[in-house]
């Protein structure tokens, strides 16, 4: 512990660096950011990037020299330290708004959501990257490798001036202008995202496995003999189905609650509908073109009993249409095989939403 604090400490500097090159990329301050980037215009107009990064630093050491903290740089940083609204610049600023027992809670509450979607895209990068390397889709691999193959060309070829010029570029333009757009629009982040646009349209793990169940419904409905009334059941998800079933093509059939109410998810070829176990209610009836999202949703389920004897399993699966008209099905104990079917047999092309 006494080495974490030594670098928190030691780090301050750097962390407020940090955070301040965040507020200029995010157009805090407009002026401020309008600034550098015309600084950064003309560095690289006159290609002077790199000396005037180092005359940068060199200008922060010997401003300190002479220009050290004062009294009244005290008194801002107190104040600054002492305003909850304000944003803290570092670590150390954030322990001392937060209090010392608090700290690391409160950071994870703030970090936590966004670090999960960095790590989810982490991932997604790292699953793609494996899928491209695999030949999962081989058209996707071949179109990657012949503009990594003119990228090559184009390394080889372009004078080495020119290239550079290029990259400082681009580096300058994402700064500028695609980082503040994927922090300020996370949903379109993949979209500006460069590895993203270059890895376009090779699947993660997930969106593979997704793809090879909508493959294995069309095999199943393809193998459907209209003519005997036979379908042939799937294999990689089995079910078992009645002929009379069979001869409607209904598909699976699986025990959930409706409004609180117990019934059967009966998954067709072409829809999906709950019919409830008293009376045979209609509570809807799904098209599968009418989806627009299917969510597996978990629930806490507070357990006063063995679990050998609760009925409740957590696990939910919802239904979204288009229009927004919401269903709810709960304690779903084959909610996973649900889910599986109604992707395969849809027909529809699904995207995960992360």
């Amino acid at each position: 512990m006494p080495n974490i604090e030594r670098l928190i400490i030691a780090t301050s500097p750097f962390q407020e660096f940090i955070m301040t090159t965040r507020r200029i990329y995010l157009w805090e301050d407009p002026k401020a950011t309008t600034k550098y980037l015309l600084i950064y215009l003309v560095l690289w107009y006159m290609n002077l990037l790199l000396p005037g990064t180092l005359s940068f630093l060199l200008y922060l050491v010997v401003e300190r020299r002479f220009h050290g903290n004062t009294l009244e740089h005290l008194r801002e940083d107190i104040k600054h330290r002492e305003d909850q609204q304000a944003t803290a610049l570092s670590l150390a600023e954030f322990i001392v708004k937060r209090g010392d027992e608090n700290w690391a809670d409160d950071i994870f509450e703030v970090l936590g959501p966004w670090l999960m979607v960095q790590l989810a895209d982490l991932a997604n990068f790292f699953e793609s990257i494996r899928n491209f390397y695999e030949w999962r889709k081989p058209h996707r691999t071949l179109f990657t490798l012949t503009v990594l193959t003119s990228c090559i060309l184009a390394t080889v070829l372009t004078p080495t001036w020119l290239l550079l010029k290029s990259s400082t570029f681009v580096m300058g333009f994402a700064f500028f202008a695609l980082f503040p757009l994927s922090v300020k629009f996370p949903e379109y982040r993949l979209l500006l995202s460069p590895t993203k646009r270059f890895l376009w349209n090779i699947p993660t793990h997930a969106e593979w496995a997704i793809q090879y169940i909508e493959a294995e419904g069309t095999r199943v409905l393809a193998n459907v003999d209209s003519n005997t009334n036979k379908a042939v059941l799937p294999t990689a998800i089995p079910v078992k189905t009645s002929a009379k079933a069979a001869q409607a093509h209904d598909f699976g059939f699986y025990t959930a609650h409706n409004d609180k109410v117990a019934g059967r998810l009966i998954i067709s070829a072409t829809s999906c509908r709950f019919v409830s176990n008293i009376g045979h209610t209609l509570h809807f009836h799904l098209f599968y073109e009418e989806l627009n999202n299917v969510e597996k949703e978990d629930r806490v389920v507070a357990k006063k009993m063995p679990a050998s004897l609760t009925s409740d399993s957590g696990k939910d699966l919802k239904l979204i249409t288009r229009t927004g008209e919401k269903h709810l099905l709960t304690k779903m104990d084959q909610r996973d095989e649900a889910f599986s079917q109604i992707l395969g047999f849809s027909g529809v092309p699904w995207q995960i939403v992360w």
